[in-house]
């Protein structure tokens, strides 16, 4: 995977997951239910962002 490819993918998880934690906080009605979710989100949307950030260096050294 070159470098191009990652930063787009990358760009592109992190808009998908960032409309995702929007849903989630419009349609669940539980304030306490929905900070639980997005803090969820962030934590799944961690392992892609890393990942696809070490793909980006290591093809750019």
């Amino acid at each position: 995977m070159d470098c191009k490819k990652a930063k787009q993918i990358n760009i592109t998880v992190s808009i998908l997951f960032a409309l995702a934690m929007l849903l989630s906080s419009f349609f669940i009605a539980d304030k306490d239910l929905s900070q639980n979710v997005v803090f969820m989100l962030i934590a799944v949307w961690l392992v892609p962002f890393f990942y696809l950030s070490k793909k980006s260096r290591e093809t750019s050294s």
